[in-house]
């Protein structure tokens, strides 16, 4: 794995961390009480697969562009 892969997935574990120890208000949403940890934790969750899904990208389509440079 890359590095800057890396250091972006630990950034979301510790932002995830301090998510799950700091908040623990509810919030309402369409007349029912919604927990912020649990709302702010799935839209890192989100981040972090977009991040792991742009990387998978990107390693695609170096191997698709040194392949084409071979032939």
């Amino acid at each position: 794995m890359p590095r800057k892969l890396l250091v972006a997935l630990a950034v979301y574990v510790v932002l995830a961390v301090m998510a799950w120890f700091t908040l623990d208000t509810s919030i309402s949403v369409a007349g029912r009480d919604v927990p912020l940890r649990a709302v702010t934790l799935a839209i890192l969750g989100v981040f972090a697969v977009r991040t792991l899904l742009h990387a998978q990208r990107e390693r695609v389509e170096a191997g698709r562009d040194h392949g084409e440079h071979a032939g």
